[in-house]
């Protein structure tokens, strides 16, 4: 299945949830809204054969020139044995209120990753079951990868910040 079949079955079946797309990139992907990611992956797992979450990414869209200050979710998506069926999701959050659907229910997988997104970036995976620290220590303020993340100058004691 070419990226051009499956974005177009992508978007027979979910429409106005298909934000955008970009099929002519190493790696091809849909933009999809953020809560209907869950119901999106349940369709490319169960109809699409996409059995293999490779890789659930967290990202910071700041720059410097402030032209967004968006968070995201980058989702890759492989199917076993069948190594050349690749294909991405993407969903774009404001980032005051990142909120998305969690996918650990598609692909149990997901629960590390989402963790992992929750605790660096403050992403939030509606649904989760366990969404707690995974790399931070549990009374960790803030959120470490976040691009405009203040450290702090002291963590229990430590002196932070030496230069």
């Amino acid at each position: 299945m070419t990226p051009l079949e499956i974005a177009a079955k992508l978007k027979e079946k979910f429409k106005d949830k298909i934000l955008a797309e970009d099929l002519d990139t190493h790696d091809p992907f849909c933009q999809v809204e953020a809560m209907a990611i869950a119901d999106i992956c349940a369709f490319m797992k169960d109809e699409l054969g996409f059995n293999y979450l490779r890789c659930l990414s967290g990202v910071d869209y700041l720059d410097k020139k402030k032209t967004t200050d968006d968070l995201g979710v980058i989702y890759h998506l492989g199917a076993i044995p069948d190594a050349e069926l690749l294909f991405c999701l993407k969903v774009v959050l404001p980032r005051e209120d990142a909120r998305v659907a969690t996918v650990e229910n598609v692909w149990s997988t997901a629960d590390w990753h989402e963790r992992e997104a929750w605790d660096l970036l403050g992403i939030d995976f509606v649904g989760h079951h366990n969404q707690t620290r995974i790399l931070c220590a549990e009374d960790w303020v803030g959120h470490a990868l976040r691009k405009d993340y203040k450290s702090p100058d002291e963590y229990h004691g430590i002196r932070n910040n030496v230069v």
